[in-house]
C-alpha cells in the first residue's frame, strides 16, 4: 500500500471504526469472535498481506478473523460476537 493513494488512511478509519465497536461489545460483556467487513475492505486487507493468502490462513485484523459481508457497509464494520453467559 501507499500513503499517497490514500488506502492507509482509508483502513485507518476502518480500523478505528473497529475498534469503537469492539470496544462497545466489551462494555456489554460479550466476546467478540470475528470481524464482518465490506469485501472491498476484506481485499485491502488481502493486498496488504499476501503471505497470509498465500500460505492459506485466515486474514485477521485486531486478532480476529475478518468475514467479507456484502451487508456491511465499507466504513461500518461489524462485530461478531457471543453474548456473555
Amino acid at each position: 500500500m501507499n500513503d499517497r493513494d490514500g488506502t492507509s488512511l482509508r483502513l485507518a478509519i476502518v480500523v478505528d471504526e473497529a475498534c469503537a465497536r469492539v470496544y462497545e461489545a466489551w462494555e456489554g460483556r460479550a466476546r467478540v469472535t470475528a470481524l464482518r467487513v465490506n469485501p472491498a475492505v476484506y481485499e485491502a486487507v488481502a493486498v496488504a498481506r499476501p503471505g497470509e493468502v498465500r500460505r492459506g490462513y485466515p486474514l485477521m485484523l485486531l486478532g480476529m478473523e475478518l468475514v467479507p459481508d456484502e451487508g456491511v457497509a465499507t466504513y461500518e464494520p461489524a462485530v461478531v460476537k457471543e453474548e456473555a453467559c
